[in-house]
């Protein structure tokens, strides 16, 4: 008997690494693709005469597809199963980049990133409920930040790619391997991934009953879910105007395109290494003093990166901080975002919530193009993000002080937050 429970055991964690593995490569390849857009945004623009306000629609193209396919994704996976909806997501997701390269126009060009945006979308809020729902009971918060970290790792390996030249000069060669290794990932999903039920056939047959939308937008889930949204929308909003505009920002500052991306660097290993500790310190009950922290911190390093005279020493710093800030934030909401809904719409809701800060990744790099076009220096393009870090760290706290409250699909989950 107890040999038996130890092999069921061993095939249970098994199926949890499988998991998590395979979360953790769709979510690397995200960042090596955000990344992409970012180092070469500037070749980009000087091929196709792209203006400043262009520039700032082409970074938030693939964030359009992103919103628009966040909640579709999460609706399919409740209704159709998980593997299926993450599997063919990815798949288009490296489809659509491999077109990128061949795009005759701008046209052509935002067509091809918001192709690849919706393959993201339609598959990130699957693998960040199934990373959740894998997790140990204790160790969710962990799970999630390590696979987040991933987002960072892949942008690391882009931007080491592209500062060693191992690819060449031309833009076109990072977005094959950008296309190529989603395709790879895809096929190894499946075999690897477990088969999965519609979650909400599962809990129908449990207790009888079906999600609806009430359970997301009802008077009871209405308060959580609007500042869920608030919290996501406006940390990444700053999170990737960072991520797409830092290169070309920090060379109007002055630095080499070389040192630039060195920076850029820099703050990927910030942002690794905070989704990694981050869910652990979630796992020990500090949520209150993860998110403060991690705000006051990125905060701290947009003033600093906007408007204080820096050497490439102090800009690497400065950049890890960052890193460490944005992160946090994102890791703590995408961390307690499958905790707020029950189970038979946990991949509508973090589908919701994808969507809802994806619209900040369209408004945050649109909103430093604005600015730019209207006259503003890039360091000030920084330092105007610093309010909505402010209330970003406000709503934050609210969802961490709701969850708290008792809610009755919640707080069962919240025993180790």
């Amino acid at each position: 008997m107890e040999d038996a429970r130890d092999v069921r055991k061993e095939l249970i964690e098994l199926k949890t690494i499988q998991v998590v593995v395979m979360c953790f490569l769709v979510i690397m390849l995200e960042g090596f693709d955000i990344q992409a857009a970012g180092v070469t945004m500037r070749k980009l623009a000087t091929e196709f005469q792209l203006d400043k306000m262009q520039m700032g629609y082409f970074a938030s193209s693939s964030a359009v597809g992103v919103l628009l396919f966040a909640a579709i994704g999460g609706i399919l996976a409740d209704r159709f199963g998980r593997k299926p909806v993450v599997i063919a997501a990815t798949a288009v997701f490296g489809l659509a980049c491999l077109l990128t390269p061949w795009s005759t126009g701008f046209g052509s060009l935002l067509a091809a990133r918001f192709l690849t945006g919706a393959g993201l979308g339609a598959a990130m809020p699957v693998v960040i409920a199934m990373t959740s729902d894998h997790s140990p009971a204790s160790q969710k918060k962990r799970y999630v930040g390590i696979v987040y970290c991933a987002i960072s790792l892949g942008g690391m390996l882009c931007a080491a790619i592209m500062a060693t030249g191992w690819l060449g000069s031309d833009w076109r060669p990072i977005y094959y391997v950008g296309g190529v290794l989603p395709i790879a990932v895809a096929l190894a999903m499946i075999v690897y991934l477990p088969a999965s039920r519609p979650k909400s056939a599962l809990v129908a047959d449990a207790a009888g009953v079906e999600g609806t939308w009430a359970d997301i937008l009802g008077l009871s889930k209405l308060p959580i879910t609007l500042t869920l949204w608030l919290a996501t929308f406006l940390t990444l909003a700053v999170m990737y105007l960072c991520v797409l505009w830092m290169p070309t920002l920090l060379q109007q500052r002055g630095f080499s395109p070389t040192d630039a991306l060195i920076i850029q660097t820099m703050y990927n290993l910030g942002s690794t290494v905070a989704a990694i500790i981050v869910g652990y310190l979630l796992d020990r009950r500090m949520a209150y003093r993860v998110a403060t922290v991690g705000y006051i911190v990125l905060a701290l390093g947009l003033y600093f990166l906007g408007a204080v005279a820096l050497g490439l020493a102090f800009g690497m710093t400065t950049g890890f901080l960052v890193g460490i800030g944005t992160t946090t934030g994102q890791t703590l909401l995408y961390a307690f975002a499958p905790l707020c809904y029950p189970a038979a719409v946990r991949n509508r809701g973090v589908g919701c919530a994808v969507a809802a800060g994806r619209l900040g990744t369209i408004a945050g790099p649109m909103f430093a193009g604005v600015l730019q076009a209207g006259g503003l220096t890039a360091g000030m393009v920084l330092v105007w993000m610093i309010p909505a870090v402010a209330v970003a760290l406000v709503a934050c706290l609210s969802v961490v002080r709701m969850l708290h409250g008792g809610d009755a699909y919640v707080a069962p989950r919240l025993a180790h937050a």
